[in-house]
């Protein structure tokens, strides 16, 4: 696999997470501040996806570092066809209370678990596929907890509010 391909993978997973990231972190302060139990949900899921995104720009940088033959890429102006994958899955994590924010998040779990799938498929076995690997389980892990809050409607508020 031509190494352009493989950063173009890697800038595109670590673009994706960065986006989870900052939906979920707003998603933290959207709830009640009572409900502690899911802002500390969200602030966990977010954090899983910025340290996927830092393991991603790690293993770019190592890559790079270990194999100096390959040219170096310019700056990332635009994006492969995983990121524009997620993009036209119009992926929000987001909704007008705490029911429909779930049922947005948990489209948004089921859809990056896809892109992430789409992405092993590409790669030969490795360090790379290893790591991805690794990346789904957890995600797989997170879309079992977002699916197992939306199966308890009794711990949901059902309005929405920014906490000040």
């Amino acid at each position: 696999m031509e190494y352009q391909q493989i950063a173009e993978i890697l800038n595109d997973l670590s673009t994706i997470n960065r986006e989870r990231a900052k939906a979920y972190e707003e998603a933290s302060f959207l709830n009640f501040i009572f409900n502690l139990e899911l802002r500390g949900t969200f602030a966990l899921l977010a954090n899983q996806s910025r340290q996927n995104s830092f393991a991603l720009r790690q293993y770019l940088e190592q890559f790079q570092y270990n194999h100096p033959s390959f040219k170096k890429p310019l700056p990332q102006l635009t994006f492969g066809d995983l990121y524009n994958h997620w993009k036209n899955m119009g992926v929000s994590f987001s909704g007008p209370n705490i029911y429909d924010m779930l049922k947005s998040s948990e489209q948004g779990e089921e859809a990056i678990q896809v892109i992430y799938s789409k992405a092993i498929d590409q790669l030969p076995a490795g360090d790379l596929h290893y790591l991805l690997e690794t990346q789904l389980r957890g995600l797989h892990t997170s879309h079992s907890i977002v699916k197992s809050i939306l199966n308890q409607p009794q711990k949901m508020p059902q309005k929405v509010r920014k906490s000040s």
